[in-house]
């Protein structure tokens, strides 16, 4: 029974046989009916391309011939011309990029992305001098954390101590100054 006969009797509510169950339950799109089909379809198609080549007259199969090059010429320069945009955007891209890290280094931006992302969201040229210094200085003020900031190893140098004042306060040292403490009256 064919698959069309089973699927016909279903859709009408008509029971189906134990028979029928189980060809339908081992029905599985793709099986090798469909291979014989495809080699049928080549087949055919190959058939077909012998008797327009024998039918056809020589200027309308040149016709064909020369409208299925130009259709692949087309499409080859559809293609090469995405691969051509996108070499472009590329280009553009990694010299953004190497502009926007020679200005982290030069100004001492620790994460040289997050420059590239500031950069991008707020449409500021990296090549525009004019442009990045105010950016740079006004992102120093809001975010000094981002900047590295120039240490040198050591201990810092200390200011020369005072000489010691005479008389006054520093003569006597604590003593002096807890007998100048006024007194609490209660």
């Amino acid at each position: 029974m064919e698959l069309m006969e089973i699927i016909r009797k279903a859709a009408a509510g008509e029971a189906l046989t134990p028979e029928e169950r189980a060809q339908l339950a081992g029905f599985r799109p793709g099986n090798e009916n469909s291979a014989e089909l495809e080699k049928r379809n080549r087949e055919l198609e190959s058939r077909l391309e012998e008797l327009e080549q024998t039918a056809l007259s020589e200027p309308e199969r040149l016709r064909r011939k020369y409208d299925a090059e130009l259709a692949k010429l087309r499409e080859t320069l559809k293609n090469v011309g995405a691969e051509r945009d996108a070499a472009k955007q590329e280009i553009a891209r990694i010299g953004f990029r190497s502009r926007v890290d020679r200005i982290a280094q030069e100004q001492g931006f620790s994460d040289a992305d997050y420059l590239e992302y500031l950069c991008t969201q707020n449409h500021i040229n990296p090549e525009s001098a004019e442009a990045i210094d105010p950016f740079m200085k006004s992102l120093r003020e809001r975010s000094p954390r981002l900047f590295r900031v120039d240490l040198t190893p050591g201990a810092p140098e200390l200011p020369p101590v005072p000489p010691p004042v005479s008389g006054g306060r520093a003569s006597g040292g604590i003593a002096s100054l807890l007998a100048e403490v006024p007194a609490i009256n209660d």
